[in-house]
């Protein structure tokens, strides 16, 4: 009989949000920093870009210093994303700028509604271009997957093979903002529609411990004031309670205090990313308990 110990393999399943999720890159760089290793990463939408990101060059600071030149390029200022976010949250003051500010949200509203998505497909391809490498997910430096919807079937797709900035573009297509994408007959939008947080995907890559980052939907003031207003609100608390429910397969849940963030908003990267490191500082303790028990032994 041969006795041997080895770790449980750790997970790290990063969670949608959109400008709210550049706290997982505070959350990757505090993880660093405690030597706590990844074996496995998972991420829906933002969570998969940034994991993405990790997963193929795992540096932290090498992750922030990309993004920051991402929101410094002029790819991501033809995003237009600024035309998503609410005026209250935007400095500013005056009934002209309140006026501009309203309808640059209605043209944001009305584009993604009339047309396939607000950004183009040539800009949606440049932007994950310039983030992700051009490799396959099942060469990169450990095991990596995204949650995606299927508009067909509606059912859950988990991509954990062929190329990264594929299933990356798959997992973050926000409908009605990027578009949707087709890989081998489906239809793939946002996979926070489905699995906001793919906690168990990071156990069917083999994780059996698992860390999930939850940068939460922001659920903000009541607002019935017309019929469209209703149905966002519905959604918020449709994908929260999701959320809820699925947080509950994890071993240990890290939750930044990204506050009402809008998730159009990328001016406060700094603000974002030292919230995701101060929610490890503060989950240490908890994290080096979890991380006691991962030996084991295994008879043979």
């Amino acid at each position: 009989m041969l006795n041997l110990f080895r770790k449980k393999r750790l997970g790290l399943a990063l969670g949608g949000g959109a400008a709210r999720g550049m706290a997982h890159i505070g959350v990757l760089k505090a993880l660093e920093e405690a030597n706590i290793p990844i074996d496995v990463i998972t991420g829906t939408s933002m969570g998969a870009i940034i994991g993405g990101m990790y997963a193929a060059q795992p540096e932290a600071d090498l992750v922030k210093l990309k993004f920051e030149d991402y929101l410094e390029s002029d790819i991501f200022r033809k995003s237009r994303l600024d035309f998503a976010v609410e005026r209250e949250q935007l400095d500013g003051e005056g009934l002209f700028y309140r006026y501009s500010q309203l309808a640059r949200k209605k043209i944001f509203l009305t584009l993604s509604m009339t047309t396939r998505a607000f950004v183009s497909q040539a800009t949606a391809d440049k932007s994950f271009n310039f983030l992700l490498p051009d490799v396959d997910i099942e060469k990169m430096s450990r095991p990596f997957a995204v949650s995606a919807l299927d508009l067909n079937s509606c059912h859950e797709v988990v991509l954990s093979s062929g190329p990264l900035r594929r299933a990356v573009a798959a997992t973050s297509a926000l409908p009605g903002v990027l578009p949707p994408v087709e890989v081998e007959g489906q239809l793939l939008v946002d996979g926070g529609w489905i699995n906001v947080i793919p906690i168990i995907p990071a156990r069917q890559l083999g994780a059996e411990l698992v860390i999930a980052v939850d940068v939460g939907c922001d659920l903000g003031g009541t607002d019935a004031t017309s019929g469209l207003a209703v149905v966002f609100r519905a959604d918020v608390a449709t994908r929260n309670a999701l959320a809820e429910l699925q947080l509950t397969q994890a071993d240990l849940v890290i939750s930044p205090d990204v506050g009402v963030n809008h998730w159009a908003d990328f001016s406060r990267a700094d603000m974002l990313i030292d919230k995701g490191y101060q929610a490890v500082q503060e989950k240490l303790p908890q994290i080096r308990r979890l991380l006691r028990g991962r030996s084991f032994r295994l008879s043979g």
